[in-house]
């Protein structure tokens, strides 16, 4: 751009051909711009000063020519003709210099054009001889572009099989990934197997302790009733597990320690008693029952913490026969009224006419309903009969004899004798109406 610029600045004409070249372009079709855009970016200003000052000086040289050749002045001895010539010669030279004058103060690439040429013109070979270098380091760049074309089609070609070795390569991660997972999910899988079945096998280990505890205690006990039917068939029965041998009531806001003790040891005389009275001895041949520490610790406890009205009974631990200590244990049970006196506990009407087998059967009947009622409504049964209590044999059969002999319809009641509590036992009365 700079070496063409410089070159058109170095042709064009300083005395205003340039603008009359320009409108020769337009008008031949070479420019760009349209004809009035031609027009529009002419400095009409400059060329109109230009005008009017050339019109002047050529008047004025013409003036001066005239009067000059009117008075027959001449210069340097010339003929007045030639002095005119001379001086249409010096105003033709003005009015050049006049017109370089200005352009060049209003243009500063004319100033470069007319007082710079040569330095121009060696810009022009300096920028040529520059031109031919780049243009030779041109075609060596375009030759190493070349050379790094085919460089860049071998490494996109590395780089292709890179990919593809790339891409195989995460396939077979992804794969390998995929087959981690699964395996990795196995693992899990028999760990937790594993610890469940760690988990079982600590179960079984445990209830295999448990059940060996079993089978031992199982077996001591099995060699116990051996050892007790062996001595129950060597002796008399003294006690059986489980059974009744003595029970009585105490009652108080504040029960100590030292009245249960009172207690605990009226219990054991009454063991002792109903012992001797079944082996037809005396209570002081009968060893003294053994009672269990820790039942007699516990009692005191419950009894200091809710005192009350409070029933003990002793029961034996184990079979015993003649001759040795009874082992049993205290219980307690908070006792309360459980029936009034005179509170009926059943009711029935038996039909005249019925034979002893039928009365006898309706009794019992009424007798079970009652058992069964009194143990519903919190009376202890008899650990070993299961029973709430008894009847006199005579009143019963007393009864069965009034209900055949009845000419009519009979109902029969049985009334609660007296108070009844927890500890019982249930004493009834009959009743025929």
């Amino acid at each position: 751009m700079i070496i063409e610029k410089q070159v058109k600045l170095s042709c064009y004409n300083v005395s205003g051909r340039v603008i009359f070249i320009k409108c020769f372009e337009k008008l031949s079709g070479r420019g760009e711009k349209p004809l009035f855009e031609l027009f529009r970016e002419i400095n009409w200003s400059l060329l109109g000063t230009l005008a009017v000052v050339s019109a002047l000086v050529a008047w004025a040289g013409d003036m001066i020519g005239m009067k000059l050749g009117k008075k027959r002045v001449t210069f340097l001895k010339l003929r007045p003709k030639y002095t005119s010539r001379v001086i249409s010669v010096i105003t033709g030279i003005g009015i050049a210099l006049f017109t370089l004058f200005v352009i060049s103060v209003a243009s500063e690439p004319v100033r470069t054009a007319l007082f710079s040429m040569n330095y121009v013109q060696n810009q022009i070979t300096s920028l040529t001889a520059e031109l031919q270098q780049n243009r030779a380091n041109l075609q060596g760049m375009e030759l190493e572009l070349f050379r790094s074309k085919g460089d860049v089609i071998e490494k996109q070609e590395e780089l292709n099989s890179l990919e593809q070795k790339l891409a195989a390569g995460t396939k077979n991660l992804k794969e390998a990934r995929a087959e981690l997972e699964k395996m990795t999910a196995i693992k899990e899988k028999t760990e937790e197997e594993q610890k469940v079945l760690l988990e079982e096998k600590t179960a079984l280990e445990q209830e295999t302790r448990k059940l060996e505890s079993s089978v031992a205690s199982l077996k001591n006990e099995a060699e116990r009733l051996k050892a007790d039917i062996q001595r129950l068939r060597e002796g008399r029965i003294a006690a059986l597990t489980g059974e009744k041998l003595a029970q009585g009531v105490i009652s108080g806001p504040d029960l100590t320690p030292h009245q249960l003790d009172q207690a605990v040891e009226r219990l054991v005389e009454e063991t002792r008693a109903l012992l001797a009275y079944r082996f037809g001895t005396k209570p002081e041949a009968i060893k003294k029952p053994l009672v269990d520490k820790n039942s007699v610790d516990r009692a005191k406890s419950v009894l200091s913490k809710t005192p009350g009205r409070w029933l003990l009974r002793l029961t034996a631990l184990s079979n015993a026969v003649e001759g040795e200590p009874v082992m049993a244990e205290l219980e307690t049970y908070n006792t309360k009224r459980i029936f009034a006196s005179g509170d009926m506990l059943a009711e029935k009407i038996i039909n005249k006419g019925s034979s002893r087998e039928e009365a006898e059967e309706m009794l019992f009947l009424m007798l079970r309903d009652v058992n069964l009622r009194a143990a519903r409504d919190g009376i202890l049964r008899d650990p070993l009969s299961g029973n709430v209590g008894s009847i006199d044999t005579a009143e019963f059969m007393q009864t069965i004899e009034d209900v055949t002999g009845a000419r009519s319809d009979v109902r029969l009641r049985i009334y609660a004798a007296g108070d009844i509590y927890t500890e019982g036992p249930v004493k009834i009365r009959f009743e025929l109406k």
